[in-house]
């Protein structure tokens, strides 16, 4: 169960961050917000990917 959270949560955050890097790439402009919610999500992505590989 938290392994299909996991991987779903890796596929959002990756989509979010594909789309950061789209929108930067369009001169469009991305607010401190966006990339405060992007930065927070990296950090939870690397903790519970921390906590899957510690106790499985």
């Amino acid at each position: 169960m938290y392994l299909i959270a996991l991987v779903i949560f890796i596929i959002l955050v990756g989509v979010y961050n594909i789309y950061l890097s789209l929108t930067r790439r369009r001169k469009k402009k991305v607010t401190p917000l966006m990339v405060n919610i992007q930065v927070t999500l990296n950090i939870l992505l690397v903790i519970s990917g921390l906590i899957y590989l510690i106790f499985g």
